[in-house]
This record gives structure tokens, C-alpha cells and sequence, in this order.
């Protein structure tokens, strides 16, 4: 069953943008009486459109609101297949925020001046795999920024790092008693972070952290801590 973000609801109808119509009409080819998931203030209902297609009557609530996660992913700039792959799977795993960041060792450069068109269009992957993953939420996507202007929260802060020394395994950083807490995430593009950034983020209270004895592929990275947190946040 297909899902959508409403925009208002009024008693037992709930309304939706008119950028919808389009996919509902044309692309998902529904009509009156067709049942989708609709969201609207973090709870999702199963409803039946009604003649316009741009409202719908609620039936039942389907999904109640979700678990509070803090997940912030620092994601390297890269090229547009690998962003995707990022923005689309990482929002089906929890993510809760994406800051793109221009790290030392990004080869992808993109002029200021496209910067609002590919926020439009990574918002627009978003959203779309929030409603394809049934999310309450569509995850947040910040500015693209540099690596000197990530921020540290109080919880738990991560910098996954290439270095052999003098770092810890994700399974002694990341645990069952701190999954709930504000988790930060930060990896590098090919190449891993620079010395300068990883200097910095220590400053910071990054943590520098082994995800293993491989070297997985940039894309790969927030999937697994992606995972590892899911997994432990069930496992309570």
C-alpha cells in the first residue's frame, strides 16, 4: 500500500499536497475509494481517497508514533549514484538527520551556485523512502558544509577512522545502554578523513573507531552502524 505525508487534517479527513496528484493519478493509477497510508503528525492512518484524490477519509490507525532516535549521519560529498544509495537506505535504517560535509579527500565538487538544486533533489530521495520504509518521519538534510563546522552532541559521538592505533572496536563505542542517546556519525570519503580532520574531531570528543579488519566502501558505512544501532535498539 502506498504512503504519503498529509499536510492538514480536519476531523476524520486528511489532506495532501497538490504535488502528489501527479504520482497518485498517473504514475500509481488510483482512484475514489483506493486505500493508501496517509501520515500527519506522526501517526499513520490507512484511509480511502476520495473524489478529488488530494483527500482522504481515515479507516483505522495503522502505525502509532515511532521510538525517539537521534541519529545524525556527517555524509562525505560524493558523486550522484553514491549519494543516492546513501540518502535512500540510510533513511530505511533510522537515520534522523543527514549533513553533507566537503571533506579534505572529496573528489566530487560542486559549485555553490547547485547547491539548492541538489538539496531539492536529496530531499526529494528522502521523502521518498520515508514513505516507501512506512517512516512517521521524514529525516532532516542540512547545508552542505565543511569539516571544521561539525558539531559534537553531549551522547555519543563517532569517527569512524582507517588508523590502527589507538582506536576502539564500534562494539565497545556504540552498546545497549547508550543506542537512545544522540548518536553523531562521522566517516570520510575514499581515502578516509585527513589527519588534520581527525585532530579536529578528537578536539572535538569524536571518538576515533574501528568498524573492523576491512575496509568497507564510503556508501557502506553508515549502513552498518545504521544496522548495529537497530539491531541493539531492538534487542532492549
Amino acid at each position: 500500500m502506498q504512503q504519503y505525508f498529509g499536510i492538514s487534517k480536519k476531523n476524520d479527513i486528511i489532506y495532501l499536497k497538490n504535488e502528489e496528484l501527479n504520482h497518485i493519478k498517473n504514475v500509481m493509477r488510483m482512484k475514489e475509494n483506493d486505500e493508501v497510508i496517509i501520515v500527519y503528525d506522526n501517526v499513520s492512518y490507512i484511509c480511502t481517497l476520495n473524489s478529488d484524490l488530494l483527500s482522504a477519509k481515515i479507516k483505522e490507525v495503522f502505525k502509532e508514533k515511532e521510538k525517539d532516535i537521534h541519529f545524525t549521519a556527517y555524509i562525505p560529498l560524493l558523486n550522484e549514484e553514491k549519494m543516492s544509495f546513501i540518502l535512500q537506505h540510510g533513511t530505511e535504517l533510522g537515520v534522523t538527520k543527514f549533513i553533507v560535509v566537503e571533506y579534505d579527500h572529496c573528489k566530487y565538487k560542486l559549485p555553490k551556485k547547485d547547491y539548492g538544486k541538489k538539496l531539492t533533489r536529496w530531499n526529494r530521495i528522502i521523502k521518498e523512502a520515508s514513505e516507501q520504509s512506512y517512516r512517521l518521519t521524514i529525516p532532516e538534510l542540512s547545508s552542505i558544509i565543511s569539516s571544521k563546522d561539525i558539531e559534537s552532541t553531549e551522547n555519543v559521538n563517532i569517527m569512524c577512522s582507517l588508523d590502527k592505533n589507538n582506536v576502539k572496536s564500534i562494539c565497545k563505542v556504540l552498546t545497549v545502554n547508550n543506542c537512545n542517546d544522540t548518536i553523531s556519525l562521522v566517516f570520510g570519503p575514499e581515502g578516509g578523513l585527513s589527519k588534520n580532520e581527525e585532530d579536529l574531531l578528537e578536539a572535538k570528543g569524536f571518538i576515533k573507531t574501528s568498524l573492523g579488519d576491512t575496509v568497507l566502501r564510503t556508501e557502506t558505512v553508515v549502513l552498518m552502524v545504521a544496522s548495529i544501532l537497530k539491531y541493539l535498539k531492538e534487542s532492549e
